[in-house]
Formats: structure tokens, sequence, C-alpha cells
């Protein structure tokens, strides 16, 4: 199953940063050879030298925002990606991209150096109208601290279907309470606010809350996220969405999106344990063929391969049996497995019979079971 990741927008803004003296980073940035095309070599080379986290993100940001132009030919496309790799690969590989592609670089350069960083997902606003594409953004934590971080719009700028691939440096390391009033994450925690807007706050430019106290814990939010599965993760994202309200298409999408997520997610935690279910089985068979012999377990070890192997597969069925099959391009695979599953099943009441006689038989008899189930198959 393909994940899909929307194709976002480049917009014109500004916002406010901080500001510093990166002239020789930014120079060295400058230098980084062509063939030099993966993200381990490529950042490497970039943070040569620099022990300073903000040095390291900023030789990062500069080199991608001008080193990689912005795709206009994919703004408005859905393209479907099995995970962010295939964005970075293809982004090194073609040096364009749009939002995905910087944002799933940017993080992949970040991470790799050690640099706790976030892709961030919402839509955002210029000339005080709500753009009606999403887009996809960047998020530090550096020395305590939350910064936002926009790549792509730091790349260039489109205007009349026209790119400009011009450097901006307004979008760096942006204090959240800023980079809200053009950017709102689908998910209200990576606002980094303990009072963050909703929606419909945000499209009507109200940012009066900011300032106020609440009892909102982002920093709690985001720790305990960073712990959890992928389904707990998405399932979790969805409740703090619903909760701040769907005021447009983006946000619809992005919760339909995140369902599909958790269906496909489920789905192949159910093959994960279908596979181990057969390996379990599997193992027994090839013990019993051998009609364990020289097997230094004892009967009820033996017995264990079946009971797990059991387990494991109505495990799988019970997840397939919540999944919404018509919703999704899952079905013919689920009724595929269903069908294994009782197979399988069927296979282990026989065993199960077989290994009952097995053990309440005299060891000095057990042979003549084997005989007998060998002669049954024929």
């Amino acid at each position: 199953m393909k994940r899909v990741i929307l194709i976002f927008l480049l917009i014109f803004t500004t916002g406010c940063v901080i500001r510093a003296d990166y002239s020789k980073i930014d120079k060295h940035a400058e230098s980084v050879p062509p063939n030099l095309n993966n993200v381990k070599d490529i950042t490497l080379y970039l943070t040569k030298n620099l022990n300073s986290p903000t040095d390291k993100v900023r030789a990062i940001y500069y080199w991608m925002a001008h080193a990689i132009r912005y795709d206009i030919s994919k703004m408005n496309s859905n393209l479907t990606y099995t995970d962010t790799q295939q964005l970075v690969d293809e982004v090194l590989r073609t040096r364009k991209g749009v939002c995905a592609n910087y944002s799933a670089l940017f993080n992949a350069c970040c991470q790799s150096v050690g640099i706790q960083s976030y892709i961030i997902e919402g839509y955002t606003r210029q000339y005080d109208k709500i753009s009606m594409l999403a887009h996809a953004w960047n998020a530090v934590y550096i020395n305590g601290k939350f910064y936002n971080i926009d790549v792509t719009w730091a790349a260039g700028f489109v205007r009349g279907n026209v790119y400009t691939h011009q450097f901006r440096d307004v979008f760096f390391m942006i204090e959240p309470d800023e980079f809200i009033k053009t950017h709102i994450p689908f998910d209200p925690i990576w606002q980094f606010s303990n009072n963050p807007i909703t929606h419909k706050e945000f499209e009507s430019g109200d940012f009066s809350k900011l300032t106020r106290i609440s009892n909102f814990h982002f920093v709690d939010s985001i720790t305990v996220q960073n712990g959890l599965s992928l389904t707990e993760k998405l399932m979790r994202e969805n409740q703090r969405i619903l909760k701040y309200g769907i005021t447009n298409s983006m946000i619809r999408t992005k919760v339909l999106q995140n369902k599909q997520e958790i269906t496909t997610e489920e789905y192949n935690t159910a093959v994960k344990y279908f596979n181990e279910g057969i390996k379990k089985f599997n193992d027994y068979i090839r013990y019993r063929n051998k009609q364990f012999n020289n097997l230094s377990m004892k009967d009820d070890e033996i017995l264990n391969f079946l009971s797990s192997s059991r387990q494991l597969f109505e495990s799988a069925d019970q997840i397939l049996s919540t999944l919404n099959q018509d919703k999704f391009d899952l079905k013919n695979p689920i009724q595929s497995m269903e069908k294994s599953i009782k197979g399988m099943i069927k296979n282990l009441d026989e065993e199960d019979a077989f290994m009952n006689q097995y053990v309440n038989t005299p060891k000095s008899n057990r042979l003549t079971l084997f005989f007998r189930k060998k002669e049954s198959r024929k």
C-alpha cells in the first residue's frame, strides 16, 4: 500500500528571523561538490568543523535553498510514495522538488547529524488570504526551544505560475508565535504553543489568544507522541485535529489520509502476525517430520509451537475483521488472507488432534502414530 503524500504550494511571505553572521558557513555551503549525492556525504561536508547545532542547521538550510529548485510542474499534483525516503532520493537525483521533497530532505540531513527535527504538514495564508493547497515545512529543537524553518519558501517563489529561484533569508529559525501568523499545522501540537489557535481563528486572522495562559501542554504531547507506534500517533493526531475543527477541504483530506494510513498500518501488522504464525507452524512441521527425534524439548514445548501459531493467526484475523474493506484498495488482499487463515486453522486443528494422541501415548508406541499419519495422507 502506498502512502499518499500531497504536493504542496509554494508562496511568498515574510517572517521574523534570528539574525547572525553566517557568511562563512554560507560560503562553505556553496562549495558542496556536485558529485555528492547522498544525505550522509552531503551533510558531513556541510557540517565539517561546525560544533553548534544552529550552525549545522544553517549550513543545511542554505545549501538546500540554493541547490534545490522548486518543481512547478508538480505544484498541483498528487503523487504517491511508499515512504519519505523516496522523496529524499528523488530530490537528490533531480535537484528539483516540491515542499514534500524539501521538508523530507531537510529532516533527513538534520537527523544524520543528530539534530532533533520534524516534518510538519499544514497550510498557509498570504496577503490575508488562505491558500487552498496544503504545505509542508520543518521544525528543529535546539537548546530547549522549537524553531520553524521553511526551506521551500527560502529557495524562491511563484508568481503567475512562474517560479523564480531566488534565495530569501527570512525563513530561518522563526519563533512559533510569529510563524503561526502565516503557517498553521493540521495538528495543534506543532504550533509549539501552550494555547494553540483553532483553524477558524487562523482563517479569520485572530491571534489574540496567543498571549493567554492555557492548560495545553504541547511539550508533554510531543514527548508522548515520539514514543507511540505509527497507528497510535495517527489516531491521536486525528483526535486533536478534529477537536480544533475541520474548516476546509485540506484538513478533511488530512484526516482521511490518516485514516487510510491507519488501515494500511493495521493491515501490515496483520500480515506480520500471519507470517510469524506460518513460521511457527512450519517449525513444528519440520520437527514432526523428523518424528521429534533428537529434540531436547519437552512435549509441552512442542505443543507451544501450535498454540503460538494459533494465537498469531487469531490476532491477524481479529485485526482484519476491524478493517473497512470498502474505502481502500485492500479488499482483495484482506479476503485472501482471511481465506488463508481459515485454512491454517484447519491444519492446526488436525495437528492438535495428532499431538493430543502423541502426548498421551507411551514413548515406546509413539512411532506407530507417525506411520498411521503418513498412511492417512495417502
